[in-house]
């Protein structure tokens, strides 16, 4: 049976990857998008971060690999998940978080080299497919292009909440409410519906 694929609706993948704990607010507790290796993969496909190729590679190393590669993910993720919901709080990371941060920039710095191509020098992974933290290094670094952009991006959390997924709000007039519209923003509108036709 095919999986759903996932929902890649906040405008940047290091957002996206932030909501793969879905219900993080709930009573009944956060739900977990990213329960496998595999399924970090096919997320980092889905948000084109890896190549089909790439991520056969890494889903054929050994499972001790692959449980270190996903702990590696889910600790960056939180890590993410903290740094980003203080920012929408008017807040900056605390000292430990902005240390981490320094040791991932530090990380996906030393496995990358510089590379001449088509007659000008590129950024290039040295080992992209037999290293089982490829997917968190990759993540890593987009969230640190996010947190490090010159002109600070429209970050904003879902207005219902018990979901606050993160997005950016990349309309004209900065008036996006929710993380989707199909979703949280209809059940608003029911709700709203509901309450102005009881008896």
């Amino acid at each position: 049976m095919k999986k759903a694929p996932f929902k890649l609706n906040a405008e940047h993948v290091a957002l996206d990857f932030v909501n793969t704990l879905d219900d993080r607010y709930t009573a009944g507790g956060p739900r977990e998008l990213l329960p496998t290796y595999d399924e970090l993969l096919r997320f980092c496909r889905e948000g084109g971060l890896l190549t089909h190729i790439e991520a056969a590679r890494l889903g054929a190393l050994s499972a001790a690999s692959q449980e270190k590669g996903l702990r590696s993910a889910i600790e960056l993720r939180e890590l993410l998940a903290r740094v980003f919901y203080r920012w929408v709080d008017g807040r900056p990371p605390s000292t430990e978080d902005r240390t981490a941060l320094e040791r991932w920039s530090s990380a996906y710095a030393q496995r990358r080299e510089l590379r001449w191509e088509d007659g000008h020098l590129a950024w290039r992974w040295k080992t992209l497919t037999s290293d089982a933290e490829a997917p968190a290094l990759l993540l890593a670094e987009q969230g640190l292009d996010l947190l490090l952009a010159h002109e600070p991006p429209r970050l904003r959390t879902c207005a219902s909440d018990t979901c606050r997924w993160l997005f950016l709000d990349t309309s004209k007039n900065r008036t996006r409410r929710w993380c989707d519209m199909k979703t949280c923003g209809n059940r608003a509108k029911a709700r709203r519906y509901s309450a102005a036709h009881q008896n």
